[in-house]
């Protein structure tokens, strides 16, 4: 019986959450959805240097090897969005595709 009620439990708080955050966006102005990336971007730093990168440090074999991986995922993402940002538009006639 307990773990029904678990698993009502997590089923309603997501269906919530998803209707919540569906509302949120259908309603959201432009100038909010640039502030909360940016905090979200932040909160994501802020998680990665003082938490993770010290652990990853702390538990490697290499120093070197663990900084040139952080490195190359870093270069790696940044290709990926120039990529990705190189064509994007949401119109069929814009500067990209003349």
């Amino acid at each position: 019986m307990t773990l029904m009620w678990i698993l009502a439990a997590t089923v309603a708080g997501g269906v919530l959450s998803v209707l919540a955050a569906a509302a949120f966006a259908l309603n959201a102005r432009a100038s909010w959805v640039a502030v909360l990336i940016s905090y979200a971007v932040g909160t994501l730093l802020g998680a990665v240097f003082l938490e993770l990168l010290p652990q990853a440090f702390r538990r490697a074999d290499s120093l070197e090897g663990m900084a040139v991986t952080i490195l190359a995922g870093i270069l790696l993402f940044f290709v990926l969005e120039k990529l990705v940002l190189w064509r994007h538009c949401h119109v069929e006639q814009c500067e990209a595709h003349d």
